[in-house]
């Protein structure tokens, strides 16, 4: 039986596979001649995701992408801080 996910598991994983596809789609766009079209998912799903979830994040400034990151890794966004030694 597959292991339930919590949203910011559901989250994360969509998100990196997209901006992942993004990242590919943008050095495709920059060497045209070394790079094969890859095939892309197609319906609404990926449509939200690659014209609206990715340009919308990727001008989010890094500050609150990070607290955005930490919110959905983390159970009410409270990371464990660790102590140092010494």
């Amino acid at each position: 039986m597959p292991e339930k996910k919590t949203f910011g598991e559901w989250l994360r994983k969509n998100a990196e596979k997209h901006l992942l596809e993004a990242a590919a789609d943008e050095i495709a766009a920059r060497y045209p001649n070394l790079c094969a079209k890859p095939y892309r998912e197609k319906g609404y799903a990926a449509f939200f995701w690659r014209n609206i979830f990715v340009p919308i994040y990727s001008k989010i400034p890094w500050n609150i992408r990070r607290k955005i990151i930490l919110f959905a890794s983390y159970p009410g966004g409270a990371r464990p801080h660790w102590r140092r030694r010494g």
